[in-house]
C-alpha cells in the first residue's frame, strides 16, 4: 500500500515563516527589524486567499499554523516554569500555544472576510484586525495573557517606543502592523512600479515620523527627582520558597540585606519582592517583629510582598487568600495603609480558570488564589506608589489605573526564580519600559532572582542587576508632571481598530444574507 504524503503548500510555508519572524521581533532576541515584516508572508497569503475566493477556512488554518510556530518558540518557557507547580507543565503549554494559535485563526479569518468584502488595502485592514486580537487577549477574564503585543517589540528602542504615550502599546502595534500592511500590499503589486514604491515610501516616512517624535520627547521631557528606592534582591531558589521548613531563613536574608542597603545607600522606601515573606504574618509574630525593628531603627519604609488573607464566615474553609504587597512605615507600623492584593493573576498557577478558587484552598501555591478589587496607590512623604505585582506589569490599564489615582511612580515586585535561564525574564522586564513611557513615570523593580532594576520616564534601563545573584541596589527614582494622552485616553486607537473590525464584520454578514443567490440554471 503506498504511503499517503503530507504536502505543505506555498501559504502554509508562508505563514510558518511568519511565525519564525515573530519569535524573532521580542527579547532577548537585540533586534527590531523582524517585527516590522513578520506579519507580510501571512498577510499576503490571507489576500491572495481573500482575493482568489478560498474559504475563510483556510484563512484560519494559515493564522493557526502562524501562531503554533510564533507563539510556540516564545512561550516555550511556559513548560519549564509551571514543572515547579505540576507535572502537567507539558499539557499547560500545549493548551496555551493551541489556544493562542486559535486566536491567531481567528484573527486570520476575520483579515480574509473584511479583505474579501471590501478589498481594501491591508495596510488599513492589518492593524485594525490585528489590534483588535491583541485587546481581546486583555479582555479574556480568567485566561487573560497578553505577553506578545507586537509594540513590545519596540520596548528596547527607546526613540521608536516613545510614541506609546499616545496610544500605550497597541498604539504602537497598530503602526507595526500598519508598516507590514504596506509592504503586504507593496508586494501584491510588485508588478507596478510606482505602487511599490509609493507603499514603501509610506512605510518609510511613517518610521520617520515616529522617530522624531522620539527624538523630541527624549529631548523636551522634563524629568523631576523624587526619591532614593532601594530593591532587595534575595536571590532565593524557587523550589525553597515552596518549603515551609525554610521560611525562617528567608527574613534572615532580606532583613541583612536591608540593613547593608540602608547603611550605605540611605534610601527613602526598601522593596522587598513578591511573596518574599512567603506566608501569612498574622501567623508569624516573628516576621511583624522583625519588620517592626528594621522600619524603625532605620526611620524607612519597606514595601514587601506577603500572603494575605479574608475570612467570610466561621467555617474553616471560608476564606480567600491573596498574592499581596503591605508597607511596614518608617515608625515600624504594617496596618496603616491598605493592603494591595493581586488583581490580575497567572492562569492554573494562580487560579484555575472558571472555577470557584475555594476548591483549591488547601494548595496555598497552586490554583486557589482570590482576585483584588481596589487599585489605590501606597501614601508616602514623598509621593504615591503604584504597586505591580509579578504578572499584573503586561496589563497597561493597571498601571493608567495608578497614574490617574495620583501615582508618582511604579513600583513592580516580583519572582521570577520559577521562569529560570529563560527567555521569559527578558520579555517580562521589557513590558515595564512601555508602561513607565506610556504613563511618564519612573518604575522601580524588586526581583527575587533578578532583574531588579530602575526604569527612568523615557522607558530607559539603569543600574540592572545579573540574573540569580543577591543585590541590594538603590535607585534615584524619578517622575514627570507630564499627563499623557494615553493616561487621559486610554486605549483609544485600539477602541477604534476593534471598533473598525466589528463593523466590517457586521457589514460583511449583512451581505452574505440578504445578497440573493443565483438562478437555478435547471
Amino acid at each position: 500500500m503506498a504511503r499517503r504524503r503530507i504536502r505543505v503548500d506555498r501559504d502554509t510555508w508562508a505563514a510558518v515563516a511568519s511565525g519564525l519572524l515573530f519569535a524573532l521581533a521580542f527579547p532577548p532576541v537585540p533586534l527590531v527589524l523582524p517585527a516590522f515584516v513578520c506579519l507580510v508572508p501571512l498577510g499576503v497569503a490571507v489576500a491572495h486567499a481573500a482575493d482568489s475566493g478560498a474559504s475563510a477556512r483556510r484563512a484560519a488554518a494559515l493564522g493557526f499554523w502562524f501562531g503554533l510556530v510564533g507563539c510556540g518558540l516564545n512561550l516555550y518557557w511556559i513548560a519549564i516554569a509551571l514543572s515547579l507547580f505540576t507535572w502537567l507543565a507539558s499539557l499547560g503549554y500545549v493548551a496555551t500555544i493551541i489556544g493562542l494559535a486559535a486566536i491567531s485563526g481567528a484573527a486570520t479569518a476575520a483579515l480574509f472576510i473584511v479583505r474579501r468584502r471590501t478589498g481594501w488595502p491591508m495596510a488599513i485592514l492589518l492593524p485594525a484586525v490585528w489590534v483588535a486580537s491583541e485587546l481581546a487577549l486583555v479582555h479574556l477574564g480568567d485566561i487573560a495573557f497578553p505577553w506578545l503585543p507586537l509594540g513590545l517589540a519596540l520596548a528596547r528602542t527607546p526613540v521608536l517606543a516613545q510614541a506609546a504615550d499616545l496610544s500605550g502599546v497597541h498604539g504602537l502595534s497598530a503602526w507595526v502592523a500598519c508598516t507590514n500592511g504596506l509592504l503586504v500590499d507593496a508586494w501584491l503589486n510588485r508588478s507596478r512600479r510606482g505602487a511599490v514604491v509609493t507603499r514603501v515610501a509610506a512605510a518609510l516616512g511613517l518610521a520617520a515620523v515616529v522617530a522624531m517624535y522620539g527624538e523630541w520627547r527624549l529631548r523636551s521631557t522634563a524629568i523631576v527627582p523624587l526619591a532614593r528606592v532601594g530593591a532587595v534582591q534575595p536571590n532565593i531558589p524557587e523550589d525553597e520558597k515552596m518549603q515551609a521548613a525554610m521560611r525562617t531563613r528567608f527574613i534572615g536574608i532580606l532583613a541583612q540585606l536591608t540593613r547593608d542597603e540602608i547603611a550605605h545607600e540611605d534610601p527613602q522606601l526598601v522593596a522587598w519582592p513578591e511573596t518574599a515573606l512567603p506566608g501569612y504574618i498574622a501567623e508569624e509574630p516573628s516576621w511583624r517583629d522583625t519588620m517592626r525593628v528594621l522600619a524603625t531603627v532605620h526611620h524607612t519604609p519597606i514595601l514587601f510582598g506577603v500572603m494575605d488573607y479574608e475570612l467570610h464566615g466561621a467555617g474553616p474553609e471560608d476564606y480567600d487568600y491573596f498574592n499581596a504587597a503591605m508597607l511596614a512605615d518608617s515608625l515600624g507600623r504594617i496596618d496603616t495603609q491598605p493592603t494591595y492584593r493581586k488583581r490580575y493573576l497567572v492562569p492554573i498557577v494562580e487560579r484555575v480558570p472558571f472555577v470557584n478558587p475555594r476548591w483549591f484552598a488547601s494548595l496555598k501555591y497552586f490554583g486557589g488564589f482570590g482576585r483584588g478589587t481596589s487599585v489605590r496607590p501606597f501614601r508616602l512623604p514623598f509621593g504615591g506608589v503604584g504597586v505591580l505585582i509579578c504578572y499584573e506589569s503586561i496589563f497597561p490599564d493597571l498601571a493608567r489605573a495608578y497614574r490617574r489615582r495620583g501615582a508618582d511612580m511604579l513600583l513592580n515586585i516580583t519572582n521570577d526564580a520559577w521562569f529560570g535561564h529563560t527567555a521569559a525574564p527578558y520579555q517580562h522586564e521589557a513590558h515595564l519600559r512601555l508602561r513607565a513611557i506610556e504613563n511618564r513615570v519612573g518604575i522601580v523593580r524588586a526581583a527575587n532572582t533578578g532583574i531588579s532594576e530602575y526604569i527612568d520616564p523615557l522607558g530607559r534601563p539603569h543600574g540592572a542587576t545579573a540574573l540569580f545573584t543577591p543585590a541590594d541596589p538603590t535607585y534615584a527614582a524619578e517622575t514627570t508632571h507630564v499627563r499623557t494622552l494615553y493616561v487621559e485616553w486610554g486605549d483609544w486607537l485600539g477602541a477604534l481598530c476593534v471598533a473598525t473590525t466589528l463593523s466590517l464584520l457586521a457589514l460583511a454578514a449583512v451581505a452574505r444574507f440578504t445578497t440573493a443567490p443565483p438562478p437555478n440554471p435547471l
